[in-house]
């Protein structure tokens, strides 16, 4: 974060070139195979503190090694002053293509300018940078509203029988980025998308982080005050299993979880599996929209920088991603595939 579509759409067929050898090499290239591109890239992370993070850093540069490149990212630690120490080393290299996912966009305008100067081609990711050769981005609105849909959707089966404006809602934010605070914003609109949600009733839990421990730990306290609540909605995947631990925990306080729903954004794998398991009951994880594989958005971060530098793409191109769905009708297809054909989702039409 498709038919899914991809997290951005596929631009560019990447030839593989070179001769087969033994094994596989460090960038992970299937068989030894590469081909002759001779480019670099860097990329400046948001930062490193999630399994997401981590995963689209390491597919970074095992598919641009894969394709020729010598890659190498930089850990951004959700700190502006130390993504632009992190640019200001990759423009001393001298790479020829600056991936930057900017904590704080503004920020960046003179290191993006330099790096510009010295003819390195410049990508935002994610988040708009006043300028770029190429931006990629996600509307972090339209996903947030996405996300509440799917959520209203299943909020209006579940409590198809209760009285309209009677269940509530909490939605877990986290809102050191703007991401999140657009998405904290959007998703607390919820009562716009099902008449079955209390519009005075949806209240917002503010996390001071975005892991697996904060998220079990307002769980727990939100229990505590209302536990009234069974439907909660965040934009942050690690917090959403951080709600899903504390449910399913040996001390647990729930057994049947009927009526309760846990809902993110941008969830990985694991996510997807906790998704398969509440069909049966094992917890109370329904559902996550994202936009792509951390596969597919390496792949589409080469196709971008190809086409940038080969002059298939012009400077200024905005490539828009697109939506994953993930709930108990799509989960099977997504696990086999990476991708969800939504054409069969009611809640979209």
């Amino acid at each position: 974060m498709k038919k899914m579509k991809k997290l951005f759409a596929l631009l560019l067929v990447v030839t593989v070139m070179g001769l087969a050898l033994v094994g596989c090499d460090k960038g992970g290239n299937n068989g030894g195979q590469a081909a002759e591109s001779g480019k670099t890239a860097g990329f400046v992370t948001f930062g490193l503190g999630g399994d997401f993070f981590q995963a689209l850093a390491d597919e970074f540069v095992t598919v641009f090694e894969g394709a020729g490149w010598t890659a190498s990212y930089a850990d951004g630690s959700f700190d502006p002053t130390k993504q632009i120490e992190a640019a200001e080393n990759f423009i001393a290299q001298g790479v020829d293509v600056l991936f930057i996912w900017s904590v704080a966009p503004e920020a960046m305008d003179s290191t993006i300018q330099k790096a510009m100067d010295a003819g390195i081609k410049v990508i935002a990711f994610v988040a708009p940078t006043a300028q770029y050769d190429a931006l990629m981005v996600s509307d972090d609105a339209e996903l947030a509203d996405s996300m509440a849909k799917m959520a209203a959707a299943w909020i209006d089966e579940a409590y198809a029988d209760a009285a309209d404006g009677s269940v509530p809602v909490a939605v877990f934010s986290e809102r050191d980025a703007e991401t999140g605070v657009i998405q904290a914003d959007e998703l607390l609109k919820i009562a716009e998308f099902s008449k079955k949600v209390d519009p005075n009733a949806v209240k917002e839990v503010a996390c001071t982080a975005e892991d697996i421990s904060t998220g079990q730990a307002a769980m727990e306290n939100l229990n505590t005050t209302n536990p009234e609540i069974k439907v909660y909605l965040t934009a942050h995947n690690a917090i959403a299993q951080g709600i899903n631990s504390f449910f399913t925990g040996v001390s647990s306080p729930v057994s049947d979880f009927t009526g309760y729903g846990i809902f993110a954004i941008n969830g990985d794998d694991a996510s997807a599996n906790l998704i398969k398991e509440s069909i049966d009951g094992k917890n109370p994880f329904r559902g996550m929209v994202l936009t792509g594989s951390v596969n597919d958005t390496a792949n589409e971060m080469l196709e971008v920088a190809t086409g940038i530098m080969d002059g298939t793409l012009e400077s200024g191109h905005v490539q828009k991603a697109g939506t994953i769905f993930v709930n108990a009708q799509t989960v099977d297809e997504y696990l086999s595939t990476g991708h969800v054909d939504p054409s069969n989702l009611d809640f979209l039409k």
